[in-house]
């Protein structure tokens, strides 16, 4: 057990490949009845929930039920049980909604090698000539895809304690109040360490790594005793999880990541990455990445802006804070009295955040 385990980070650990099957299926039978319920109504609804379930099912990694799932093990849950799988496809189901919603304040034409819901119902308004305007069309219907993945997640997450209400809650507030402060941060053009870290920490860290930590216990009933560790092993992974993602969004391969490359440094994210390039540049360099924001950023401008984050150092800089934040969880999982199973696979999803590849 701990950090001696091996795994590809270039594919889904065995932690994630053990427990999407009942998910996926869960997702698939409830995306499945709305569809035909909705259907019987107007024929032409198929489409937003065709859509919902293309995002779902187009490659997603299943990291948040993943973590969900194996602390409720850990705590001594029954990861099989109705509650346990209605709750990590709501988990996702959310996810679906973030991702929907994002895609259009990013103004992101794909999403994992695939059109964005936006951009898919944008290029089917213009190629049938509809009234209006087609990118706005596409935008609203995505907003509304979004909002359907929202309410279906709700509905999953039901007959359940006040503490698991108050922790779903929290996540799906948190990660608004992160997106709003992304946003904010990108129009103001607000590149520091410390706003990067804020950001990081509410739209990232608690939402994809900690909540699903604390739902899992939660719903094993025994989330008094184990809040406090969940909260020290998931803090450090949610942070190394959300500077991988900043280090893919400069340096990732398209085909993997399945997202143009620069798309990151045109929306001007402030990334903790960025900051750390800011923190180093000299006065050229930082004309250089005054580039950053810039929708019309050419693959040249992307090249040289590439080339400023690794002659600063800022690459490095992240690579080292990933690895030390990652030794610290491993470090609290190796304190803590989770069985075997729950140990080997927290360990190896935390290893695959802070090293994946897509």
């Amino acid at each position: 057990m701990g950090s001696g385990i091996e795994f590809d980070p270039s594919v889904n650990p065995s932690a994630i490949s053990k427990v999407i099957g009942p998910i996926d299926d869960r997702l698939v039978e409830i995306l499945s009845a709305e569809r035909a319920r909705w259907v019987a109504v107007d024929g032409t609804l198929d489409a937003p929930f065709d859509a919902l379930q293309s995002l779902i099912f187009s490659g997603g990694k299943r990291i948040r039920p993943a973590f969900f799932h194996w602390a409720h093990v850990g705590a001594g849950g029954d990861g099989s049980s109705d509650i346990a799988i209605d709750a990590g496809a709501a988990i996702e189901m959310l996810h679906a909604f973030a991702l929907a919603h994002d895609d259009v304040m990013d103004h992101s034409s794909s999403r994992r090698g695939e059109p964005s819901i936006w951009k898919h119902f944008s290029d089917l308004h213009y190629e049938n000539d509809w009234a209006g305007n087609a990118k706005e069309f596409g935008e609203a219907v995505a907003i509304l895809v979004g909002d359907l993945a929202h309410v279906i997640a709700d509905k999953l997450i039901r007959n359940v304690s006040p503490t698991v209400s108050s922790i779903w809650d929290e996540l799906r507030l948190e990660v608004n109040i992160g997106q709003y402060l992304d946003v904010l941060s990108g129009a103001r053009r607000t590149f520091d360490h410390a706003g990067a870290r804020r950001i990081l920490e509410y739209k990232t860290g608690r939402y994809s790594v900690q909540r699903p930590l604390h739902l899992g216990v939660a719903i094993a009933g025994r989330h008094d005793e184990f809040e406090d560790f969940y909260t020290d092993f998931g803090r450090p992974v949610g942070v190394a999880f959300q500077l991988r993602d900043d280090l893919l969004g400069v340096f990732g391969d398209e085909e993997t990541t399945g997202k143009p490359v620069g798309d990151d440094l045109r929306e001007g994210k402030p990334t903790s990455l960025v900051a750390a390039a800011y923190a180093q540049a000299n006065e050229l360099q930082t004309k250089v990445l005054h580039l950053i924001g810039n929708q019309d950023l050419t693959r040249d401008d992307v090249e040289k802006i590439q080339q400023v984050i690794i002659d600063t150092g800022a690459d490095q800089v992240i690579e080292s804070e990933i690895k030390e934040l990652t030794n610290i969880a491993l470090q609290e999982l190796e304190r803590s009295s989770l069985n075997e199973e729950a140990m080997d696979a927290l360990t190896e999803l935390a290893l695959f955040v802070a090293y994946r590849t897509y």
